[in-house]
């Protein structure tokens, strides 16, 4: 009996290991859509993830108090000078990863869209992306799709020089 209970055990626990990966790269994730209470676009039109196809995408999941984590990632990327009809982005801020009143964040997003106009901003209020997604909550993902929706790279939390360098390799690899 006792060795039953540590095979399950076990097994329960690789289970829980192997969902906690969440989306993995080479792989087209499943179906995700975010509307009402859930967040969706600054306008409050709803979206869904089939939308990341025909064109290659950088999403950053962002939680609102890490926003600056990933400066040189970011400011990396805009030096390149890619154009938007090869790659698009969007930036989800994950509202729950924060205590920042939600009026507060909705105020600063509608700012950078002003700022940076084609970026698609959504609202992620309840999680979705973490319990749908396995994205790591609380930090900064930064996850690369190619024309086809399939994910072709994956951070989660700070990116090193040797990241961005592998980051802006495989958004090249992917136009």
């Amino acid at each position: 009996m006792k060795k039953l209970l540590i095979v399950l055990t076990v097994l329960a626990l690789f289970a829980g290991f192997a969902f906690a990966e969440g989306i993995l790269v080479g792989e087209k994730p499943v179906k995700l859509e975010i509307s009402g209470k859930d967040g969706g676009r600054l306008d409050k039109t709803p979206w869904c993830s089939s939308e990341l196809n025909t064109t290659a995408w950088c999403l950053f999941y962002v939680d609102p108090d890490e926003s600056d984590l990933n400066t040189l990632a970011e400011e990396t990327l805009d030096a390149e000078d890619i154009s938007k009809d090869l790659l698009k982005t969007v930036a989800v801020i994950n509202y729950k990863a924060t205590k920042l009143p939600a009026f507060a964040v909705t105020m600063v997003l509608n700012g950078k869209q002003k700022k940076y106009p084609d970026t698609l901003y959504l609202k992620d209020g309840n999680s979705v992306f973490v319990n749908k997604w396995g994205l790591t909550d609380n930090t900064y993902c930064t996850l690369v799709f190619n024309k086809n929706g399939v994910l072709v790279y994956r951070k989660d939390g700070k990116m090193s020089e040797e990241d961005v360098a592998d980051y802006i390799k495989t958004i090249k690899a992917n136009l």
